[in-house]
C-alpha cells in the first residue's frame, strides 16, 4: 500500500476488492455502506451489507465477492497494521487491529446518528488526505481524525457485540466462537477435539451443536476453511502447487491433491488453470 491510509469510494473500489475468485485483501479495512447492497463471504460465513451498514474487512481471512449492486455509495479505509500499532490508542490495552479481530461480532448495521457520525468523520479523512497543498500538521491531522475513526468504530463495535450477546442462544455462541477460532487456527489445528477442548466441551457435544445451528458438522466446517485458502492461493499467488501444499500443512502434495479433489471434484491444476489464462 503506498500510504498506511487509503480511502476507497464507489468510483475505485475495485482497486482495493479482487472479484470472481477468493482472495486476501492486501490490507486490513474499515466498511462504511451507505446505500446500495454488497454480498461476500469471509471464510466461509456468507455476509449481505445493506444500507448504513458498517464492517471490518480483515487481511488474514479470505474473502470471495458475491454480488454488488450498481448504486453503491461506501466508503472503505484501508490501512496497515503497523499503522495502528504506533498509534496510542486506549482499546482494552490492545493495539486497534488484534482489538477488532478478537470480536466476535464484526458486521452490523447501525441507526441513522452514528452512522452519520462516522460517515463525515471518514470523509473529512479522506478530504484531507487527498489534499495537495502542504500543511505544517497534515500528518497530525489525518492521526486524529483516523484515531477517531477507530474509537468510533470500538464504540460500535463494543455496544453492538454486548446486544448480541444478550439476544444469542448458547448454542449461537458455542458456534460463533468455533468459527472464530477456527478462522485463528485451522491452518495449524484440524482436530475437532481442539476446538472443543478450547469451549471446555467434549466433540461429540460441540459436532451436535454444529450440526444444529449450522448444519454442518466440525470436520466439513473446519474443511470448508482449508478450502478457501487453498483456493485464493492457487488463484491469487504465483507459488507451485507443492509450495501451497506446505503453506497449508500438507505433508506433501500428493495430500494436499487428494484433499482438494474431494471437496472440490477437480484436482489443484484444474482450479488454477481457470484463473490462468
Amino acid at each position: 500500500m503506498e500510504s498506511p491510509i487509503q480511502i476507497f469510494d464507489a468510483r475505485n473500489i475495485f482497486d482495493y476488492i479482487e472479484l470472481k475468485h477468493p482472495h486476501h485483501p492486501k490490507n486490513p479495512a474499515f466498511f462504511i455502506l451507505k446505500k446500495g447492497r454488497v454480498v461476500y463471504t469471509e471464510n466461509v460465513e456468507r455476509i449481505e451489507l445493506n444500507e448504513n451498514y458498517v464492517a471490518l474487512i480483515d487481511s488474514r481471512r479470505v474473502y470471495e465477492i458475491l454480488e454488488i449492486s450498481d448504486d453503491l455509495e461506501l466508503l472503505l479505509v484501508a490501512f496497515s497494521r503497523e499503522y495502528t500499532e504506533k498509534l496510542p490508542l486506549k482499546i482494552n490495552r490492545l493495539n486497534a487491529f488484534v482489538y477488532f479481530r478478537n470480536e466476535l461480532l464484526r458486521h452490523f448495521r447501525l441507526e441513522r446518528q452514528p452512522f452519520d457520525s462516522i460517515w463525515k468523520t471518514t470523509d473529512l479523512l479522506k478530504s484531507v488526505l487527498e489534499k495537495q497543498e502542504p500543511s505544517a500538521h497534515h500528518d497530525e491531522i489525518i492521526r486524529h481524525l483516523f484515531s477517531s475513526t477507530v474509537y468510533m468504530f470500538g464504540d460500535m463495535i463494543a455496544h453492538a457485540s454486548r446486544f448480541s450477546k444478550d439476544k444469542i442462544s448458547r448454542k449461537q455462541e458455542i458456534a460463533l466462537q468455533f468459527l472464530k477460532n477456527v478462522g485463528e487456527c485451522y491452518l495449524e489445528e484440524r482436530e475437532v477435539s481442539f476446538y472443543a477442548d478450547k469451549q471446555f466441551i467434549t466433540s461429540r457435544h460441540l459436532t451436535a451443536v454444529l450440526k444444529e445451528v449450522t448444519g454442518q458438522t466440525a470436520g466439513q466446517i473446519i474443511a470448508a476453511f482449508v478450502m478457501k485458502e487453498a483456493k485464493a492461493q492457487l488463484s491469487s499467488s504465483d507459488q507451485s502447487i507443492y509450495e501451497i501444499a506446505l503453506n497449508l500443512k500438507f505433508s506433501d502434495q500428493y495430500s494436499f491433491g487428494h484433499f482438494f479433489k474431494k471437496h472440490s471434484g477437480e484436482s489443484p491444476n484444474a482450479y488454477r488453470k481457470r484463473f490462468k489464462a
